[in-house]
């Protein structure tokens, strides 16, 4: 009986369950270790900053694999999705700051119904069927709930989450339109190099803007400089910076490889499917709050 149903369930390649499930680990890892990397140090655009030198680090470490096939190629990727990658993860961390765990998680949840609809304007192949529209739909309601009964929201804190949305969601099917359906010649590390390398050249405007150069928002006097603040950290706190790092260099290859094998609305779904671990961590290990009604 369990062999007659294992034949019936859908056959998907080994390589795209492991990279799905690796996504899934590095992914649910990301969003708690930049919640307790921005608590740490509460300058998101310097944490991104960080973030990125590191990963462009670790890339040029294995220059080998690094392959540009063409300048064309290269400008189109370098020209347009690091632009929205770097502006996903400055507002992911603004969000991190105004918001709790779970209530990033439960609101990103509706990402996938706008990454449909735009996939179905250009006509991109995709699946859709009452079950699947009943499922986002479901979504919805379930964000409509939780936004109804949590005691830990606010407005700025809706707004970043919104404009996060905005910008993975085109992100995402920028990628997706680069990778499948007109791909460009590029390697993955190639990839990860001009993401990060562009927005460290992006963000070193964006340090000024926020004024996060040379202020820690300190009350009172002078602010100090952008050197001390980063001294003052303890070995701890460095800690999670670190790691933070580390899990950007896994997301940022487990991203473009599964981004590659599914549809930007398939990724969406596949990324909100670890979001049950991310809520009951802030739940469990950060103390935040919830009702009854928007734990259902």
């Amino acid at each position: 009986a369990c062999t007659r149903v294992l034949r019936r369930l859908p056959k998907m390649p080994l390589g795209l369950i492991g990279s799905a499930a690796f996504y899934l680990a590095s992914s649910a890892g990301m969003s708690i270790l930049n919640k307790l990397a921005v608590t740490a140090l509460p300058l998101p655009v310097t944490l991104v900053v960080i973030q990125m030198a590191f990963t462009t680090a670790t890339t040029l470490c294995g220059w080998r694999l690094i392959h540009i096939g063409s300048l064309r190629d290269a400008l189109r990727w370098g020209c347009t999705v690091p632009l929205l990658f770097n502006a996903m993860l400055v507002s992911s961390m603004f969000a991190m700051r105004h918001n709790t765990l779970g209530t990033i998680a439960v609101f990103r949840n509706i990402a996938p119904l706008f990454t449909l609809a735009i996939e179905r304007v250009f006509r991109v192949p995709i699946e859709v069927d009452g079950p699947t529209i009943a499922s986002l739909l479901t979504i919805v309601l379930g964000v409509g709930i939780y936004h109804a009964a949590s005691i830990q929201f606010s407005r700025v804190g809706l707004t970043a989450i919104g404009v996060n949305i905005v910008f993975a969601v085109l992100e995402r099917i920028l990628q997706r339109y680069l990778l499948a359906q007109e791909p460009v010649d590029l390697s993955k590390p190639g990839m990860m190099l001009l993401n990060n390398a562009v927005g460290i050249a992006i963000n070193g405007v964006l340090l000024v803007a926020f004024g996060e150069a040379w202020s820690a928002g300190a009350a009172g006097g002078e602010p100090p400089a952008l050197g001390s603040v980063l001294w003052g950290l303890t070995l701890g706190q460095w800690g999670v910076v670190a790691a933070s790092c580390a899990n950007g260099v896994a997301i940022s290859y487990a991203g473009l490889r599964v981004q590659q094998l599914v549809t930007a609305t398939t990724f969406m779904v596949l990324t909100n499917a670890n979001k049950l671990i991310v809520i009951l961590y802030g739940a469990v290990a950060l103390g935040e709050r919830t009702s009854l009604s928007a734990a259902v």
